[in-house]
């Protein structure tokens, strides 16, 4: 009995200490997603305000 205790000791130390490792990862990409999603989201939003900006200031034309 005493030769699995240890083993299993260490197998479930390893699971534990990668558990919180993959879900302190997770909630890193979370947060550069929303970063990048927000940064992106921006960006279109200058475009659009420049390409109104340029149609609205071009000759319109029949």
């Amino acid at each position: 009995m005493k030769r699995l205790l240890l083993p299993t000791v260490l197998i479930a130390f390893a699971v534990v200490c990668l558990s919180i490792v993959h879900v302190d990862n997770v909630n890193k990409l979370d947060a550069q997603s929303k970063e990048l999603r927000k940064k992106q989201q921006t960006e279109l939003n200058v475009q659009n305000r420049i390409d109104v900006n340029t149609t609205s200031d071009l000759p319109k034309t029949k």
